[in-house]
C-alpha cells in the first residue's frame, strides 16, 4: 500500500493543465492536441472538470525532446534571412 501523503507530495507526480502547457510552449490548445495527435507530447493522464491535465514529470520528458530536436514548433513562423 502506498502512502498518500508520500505520492501526493511527489514533485514529478504532480499535475499540470493544457492551458499551462500552452503557455509553457508558446503555443496554442489547437496547436497542443496536434502535438499529442503526432506523438510529440504524450497523452493527458486524464481529465478533471473536462480538462486535459498531464502528469508534471512526463510533460518534461516531452518538453526536453521538443526542445533538443530542432524541429520547429510553430511550423508557419517565418524565419529571418539576411537581405541581399
Amino acid at each position: 500500500m502506498t502512502n498518500a501523503t508520500t505520492a501526493a507530495l511527489n514533485p514529478g507526480e504532480r499535475l499540470i493543465y493544457g492551458a499551462d502547457i500552452d503557455a509553457d510552449l508558446g503555443i496554442s490548445d489547437r496547436g497542443r492536441r496536434k502535438m499529442v495527435g503526432d506523438g510529440r507530447l504524450p497523452q493527458p493522464a486524464g481529465y478533471i472538470g473536462g480538462r486535459a491535465v498531464w502528469r508534471r514529470a512526463d510533460y518534461l520528458a516531452a518538453r526536453e525532446r521538443l526542445l533538443t530536436s530542432g524541429r520547429p514548433r510553430r511550423p508557419g513562423e517565418r524565419r529571418e534571412t539576411a537581405a541581399a
